[in-house]
Order: C-alpha cells, then sequence, then structure tokens
C-alpha cells in the first residue's frame, strides 16, 4: 500500500547500451532502468528526463568514471569533465607537471629547467649561485679569507673561469701548463720591492734566433754560414752570433752584421751598445762590437790583418731596443 502524500511508480527496464528512455514514455515520477550499462533514470516535474545512477559514477556526478586500477595508478583530469590514470613507473622517478592544462608526467628532475634558487652550505650546497673565489669563501673547509682550501679538500672550478683580484697566501706552485700573461702590457709587478725606478713591471720576455747578414767593410764576400740567437728580457736584449767566412771573395777589412731582431733605442750619444768579438780559429784576435743607436746593423772591429776565407767569428752584444 502507498504511502500516504506518495504516488506508487512503475520501474521499466532496458537491455540497449547507452539507451536513454524517451521522455514521452514516461510518466512524471516514473523510472527506467538499463541493465547493460547500469544507468537508472527517471522523468522529473519538468517532463525531462535525468540519470540518477550509474553503474560506473562520471566524474561530472562525483566519481571516477574509472572501473579498474594498479598499485600506484595517480588519478588526473585529463578534460574538463573526465579523470585518466597516470600509470605508476620505475623507481627514481618524479611527478613533473606538464604546464597549465597539460596532463603530468613521471620523469627525472631537470638541475637547469626544474630547480631554482640555491642551495645553503648546510644542505651540501654552495650558498652561491656563480663559482668565484668571493662565491666560496663560505665553502666547509676553506677559509673566509682566500678560499685556499686544506690539504683534504680541492677548490674545482669550470673551464677557463674568471677571478677577479684573488690574494694568493703562500707559494704558488703549477704542476703542469705555464702562467700565461693574456694581456699585452701586462705581466709580473715587481712594487712591493724597494726601488727608486720609473717601473717595476716585467712585461716581456722572449727567447729566439735570428739571421745574421754579413758584410765586408770593402769589396764583397762570396760566402759565408751565420746562426744568431737572441734573449730579450724587458726592453734588454742579449745578443749571440756566429760567422764563417766560407769564401772571402774581394771582402777586406771590418764586418758589418745586419738583421738584429730589434731596432735599437734612439736615445743617447752615437752607440747604442758595446759588445765583444773575438776570431775563434786562426788568429785568435778580439775587438769591440758596436751597435748605433735607432739601428738593426752595426760594425764587428776585426782589427789590422782584417778578413780571410776560414775565418771565424762569435760576440756577445747587450743592448736597449726602442
Amino acid at each position: 500500500m502507498a504511502q500516504t502524500g506518495f504516488t506508487p511508480i512503475q520501474l521499466y527496464s532496458s537491455s540497449t547500451a547507452t539507451n536513454v528512455p524517451l521522455a514521452a514514455n514516461l510518466a512524471n515520477g516514473e523510472l527506467a532502468i538499463n541493465i547493460t550499462d547500469g544507468k537508472l533514470f527517471y522523468k522529473d516535474n519538468a517532463a525531462a528526463v535525468q540519470v540518477i545512477g550509474w553503474k560506473v559514477v562520471p566524474a561530472t556526478a562525483g566519481g571516477t568514471g574509472q572501473t579498474s586500477y594498479a598499485v600506484g595508478d595517480l588519478l588526473y583530469a585529463n578534460t574538463t569533465t573526465t579523470l585518466a590514470k597516470l600509470a605508476d613507473v620505475a623507481t627514481g622517478n618524479a611527478l613533473i607537471s606538464g604546464g597549465v592544462s597539460t596532463a603530468p608526467s613521471w620523469g627525472k628532475i631537470g638541475l637547469t629547467t626544474h630547480i631554482s634558487g640555491v642551495l645553503p652550505v648546510a644542505n651540501g650546497g654552495t650558498n652561491a649561485s656563480s663559482a668565484s673565489i668571493t662565491s666560496f669563501n663560505n665553502i666547509t673547509g676553506y677559509s673566509a679569507s682566500g678560499a685556499t682550501g686544506t690539504t683534504t679538500t680541492n677548490l674545482v672550478f669550470s673551464t677557463s673561469p674568471s677571478i677577479t683580484t684573488p690574494t694568493l697566501v703562500g707559494d704558488v706552485t703549477l704542476s703542469t701548463g705555464n702562467l700565461v700573461i693574456g694581456t699585452s702590457g701586462k705581466g709580473i709587478d715587481f712594487s712591493a720591492t724597494p726601488g727608486t725606478g720609473t717601473s717595476e713591471l716585467l712585461a716581456d720576455y722572449e727567447e729566439g734566433t735570428w739571421t745574421p747578414i754579413v758584410s765586408s767593410f770593402n769589396g764583397t764576400l762570396t760566402s759565408y754560414t751565420a746562426i744568431g740567437r737572441y734573449t730579450k728580457i724587458g726592453r734588454m736584449v742579449y745578443i749571440y752570433c756566429s760567422v764563417q767566412i766560407t769564401n772571402a771573395g774581394t771582402g777586406t777589412g771590418n764586418l758589418t752584421i745586419a738583421g738584429y731582431p730589434f731596432t735599437s733605442v734612439n736615445a743617447g750619444y752615437d752607440q747604442a751598445a758595446i759588445g765583444l768579438w773575438r776570431e775563434v780559429n786562426a788568429t785568435g784576435a778580439t775587438g769591440p762590437a758596436g751597435l748605433p743607436i735607432n739601428a738593426t746593423s752595426g760594425t764587428v772591429l776585426t782589427g789590422v790583418t782584417g778578413i780571410a776565407t776560414g775565418y771565424a767569428f762569435v760576440w756577445n752584444l747587450a743592448y736597449e731596443a726602442a
């Protein structure tokens, strides 16, 4: 018997999947069930057919729309009205956002794309966002005054770092490579040492060879062999030269040597430098060798015996370069 104030209703069933009853086939308040997909319908007082029950409740009705799960699956909204499952993956992956309106995914954390800020020393970081002596002052194992390190740790930089005005305490040893001066005019500054000179900067050092060009004061030498070496420290040039006359030809008198590697200073009176020569395999004579100012050639005085085939001369000379 019906409850007072309520009207008995009819329940109809259908086995057609997703079949929705027509409103014309139901009276207000009547129910219809689809026994294949598990949906329960009724007709409301506005003559509209509504769903009031689901075998699988959709996300739009507060459900998941899912019927099965694997251990570790995560649910996420793949559209504005449905949910999807994100399957679990191997150990060590993290859930990464794909951005607004993009599904999430599993993956590895990228240090350049997913990490921001600086890691403090207390957590094993450097508390710095760039590599420099100043940035590393507070790393455990390095002193704040210079980050010089200890005997058991090393401060490691990336390739070719730029270090601004570091102060090194103690001796510096290069185990491999050279100390390279990267800018012309720069060098080793000795200004901390006592002195009254105008400069205490050693900005140049060079070693090399040069080709002596030999001629006689009179006549012409037919042939000779010659080698030359030099060392330049700052503006001072130290010259060594060896010449052998293989055929004196018509040459007589003193020798003139040209081709010095650097022009002599254009200052002072007449001569930029005076050196010493020696004939080594015949006469044994010795004498001075001169290089004028502002020049790359000078005269070797070979004495009254002159020159002859087979004579060999060596000399050393020091002069200031321009």
